[in-house]
């Protein structure tokens, strides 16, 4: 019993810390792991220090690797770019055509491919649509978000959380999922979530202000001249300590037709520089006012930050970035990048930042407004930190390593929908010849991982041989039981539907699945049932998690780029859920009992 104790304790602290994302999510999987693995030194029903890490070597994760590097040789090729390009020829100036053909897209390549990355190509090009034919962007990139969720339940390689369960299941010797496995119902679920978009929520969309809103520059950049009395002249910014004295840094140097943009903190002041400087009203009153700068209040700040061929563009921080968990001033982001951050749109905040942005820890879907030269925007659309949503060029088509991509995941289909090799297999033949046929490089198949998913299983997956080992599980499933067992086994299983809905809702989907399966398995088994229709309960609740900004991925990165605020994914994102809930209960039964 102290072991169940021990165990309910942990799994409590963890449901906290994944919800509230105080501590990087990842970080708490690993450090769940540990914890773990130094129970199981002392106590005999916690995991072996060799279980504690068996999530790293554990099937789903390892096949959930492979289907990020199969994704990414995919979009690399350019093959992805030139479907969706010609896909959206079919679209036309209507923007009802345009919502059709778009979702139908999307959600059809979210069935094959990582939806994160079919995301990442569908952002730009989407954004820029909405533009051509003055649609308000919110109308689409919550939807976008949304059939790519749903078009991944179609197949087992659709979403992480379809090959997830099925590798539970066969460690269990309950059997692997085939390659089709979920596919009655995840149509169903496509049709009624197409049907819901284009009728519901496109209309209720509609409200939202999406990308009109304004950053309001001028409230923090303001132009100042350096007179000939100046204080700072002979001085660069560095050994001014402006940004230490003042809370305000120099974003740009004008010295009659030269504009300096790389390099400030070193360049040194001379009398007539025109700068740009950063910070709030009081705190440039207060440096003019000490250092002996003139204001320049006749021209825009937004005019000045596009002198010299600078331009301003929007990117958005991928799941996969290096940037998560950082600030602007560890990452040391400006020599970096060879860009200038001026504002931020948090990922789970209304108000644009504008000050005080070198301490701003960075997250998925956090939206950067960035200035900096043509060059180096070109190259941010190419690195696999950013999305950007403006002016991005997508990888360019090329016809041989393209038709090596798409045939090479055809095969991958292929081999695992007729049995002749398990998905894992495949999978990893796949990214071998991912690479031989020089879709990728080797580096390009390393940073094409997502890291923080394969550290988030690891660490999470011990945590359920734990709930198994020490008895927790089967406590929790006769709780559950107890108070539902005699309204009939449908209701139990829609039950448990609607509970790792909410699991999904505010933490992992991949964690809700790892936490509920041993339960649900535990259930099946004291109901006297096969477990099949409890674990597809689990698999499409958790892989339709569509309330929150948080559920998944690929609603963080839409969040920004579409002006949303958490309100509006409830208000679009429960009554799908609901329906969705509603036809599980339905057709679970009908299916698989």
């Amino acid at each position: 019993m102290l072991d169940i104790i021990l165990i309910s304790i942990i799994l409590v602290i963890a449901l906290i810390l994944f919800a509230t994302e105080k501590i990087r999510v990842d970080l708490v999987a690993i450090s769940l792991m540990v914890t773990l693995m130094i129970l199981g030194l002392f106590r005999e029903n916690f995991v072996t220090p060799k279980e504690a890490v068996s999530g790293l070597s554990n099937k789903a994760t390892v096949t959930i690797g492979a289907m990020f590097i199969l994704s990414a040789g995919m979009l690399k090729s350019g093959a992805m770019s030139w479907l969706s390009q010609k896909m959206m020829k079919f679209g036309g100036d209507s923007e009802t055509r345009i919502f059709i053909i778009l979702m139908l897209t999307t959600g059809f390549l979210s069935a094959f491919i990582n939806n994160a990355i079919t995301i990442a190509v569908f952002l730009p090009i989407t954004l820029t649509i909405a533009r051509q034919y003055h649609i308000n962007p919110a109308n689409l990139l919550m939807p976008l978000s949304f059939i790519s969720i749903v078009g991944g339940t179609c197949t087992l390689i659709g979403t992480s959380t379809n090959i997830l369960v099925s590798s539970m299941a066969a460690e269990r010797g309950l059997g692997e999922f085939q390659m089709f496995t979920v596919t009655r119902l995840g149509i169903i679920f496509f049709i009624v979530g197409f049907i819901y978009l284009l009728f519901v929520a496109k209309p209720l969309l509609a409200r939202i202000t999406g990308l009109t809103r304004r950053y309001r520059l001028q409230d923090y950049f303001t132009l100042v001249t350096v007179p000939a009395n100046c204080k700072l002249i002979g001085k660069t910014p560095l050994e001014s300590h402006l940004n230490e004295n003042y809370d305000v840094m120099v974003i740009e140097i004008k010295r009659g037709d030269q504009i300096i943009l790389s390099n400030i903190r070193d360049t040194e002041i001379h009398a007539g520089d025109e700068l740009l400087l950063q910070g709030s009203n009081e705190d440039i009153e207060r440096i003019s006012e000490s250092e002996k700068l003139e204001p320049k209040p006749e021209k825009s700040p937004e005019d000045h930050l596009t002198d010299g061929g600078a331009v301003l563009t929007e990117a958005v921080i991928s799941p996969s970035s290096s940037l998560v968990g950082q600030t602007l001033k560890r990452s040391n982001f400006r020599y970096r990048y060879g860009c200038f951050v001026l504002a931020i749109r948090k990922h789970d905040k209304t108000d644009v930042l504008k000050d005080h942005l070198a301490d701003v820890r960075l997250g998925v879907g956090d939206t950067l407004l960035i200035q900096g030269r043509q060059r180096v925007i070109k190259d941010l659309a190419g690195n696999p930190d950013f999305v950007i949503t403006e002016k991005s060029e997508l990888p360019k088509f090329q016809k041989k390593k393209a038709i090596y991509s798409v045939s090479i995941i055809a095969l991958v289909i292929l081999l695992a929908a007729t049995g002749i090799m398990p998905i894992l297999v495949s999978s990893l033949l796949g990214c071998v010849l991912m690479i031989f046929s020089r879709c990728l490089t080797m580096q390009e198949a390393y940073d094409s991982i997502d890291w923080f998913v394969i550290f988030l299983l690891a660490g999470v997956i011990p945590l359920g041989l734990s709930l198994e080992k020490t008895g927790a599980t089967d406590y929790i499933a006769y709780g559950i039981l107890t108070a539902t067992e005699s309204l009939g086994p449908v209701f139990v299983i829609s039950i448990f539907y609607f509970v790792t809905t909410i699991f999904a809702a505010i933490m992992s989907h991949n964690a809700a699945v790892i936490i509920l399966f041993p339960i649900g398995i535990a259930a099946a088994k004291t109901l006297g049932m096969e477990p099949m229709p409890f674990l597809m309960a689990i698999t499409f609740a958790a892989s339709s998690s569509l309330s929150t900004p948080f559920g998944y991925h690929t609603n963080l990165m839409v969040y920004g780029p579409g002006g949303y605020k958490f309100s509006d994914f409830m208000i679009v994102g429960v009554p799908l859920n609901v329906l969705f809930w509603i036809l599980a209960t339905i057709f679970i039964p009908l299916i698989w009992f």
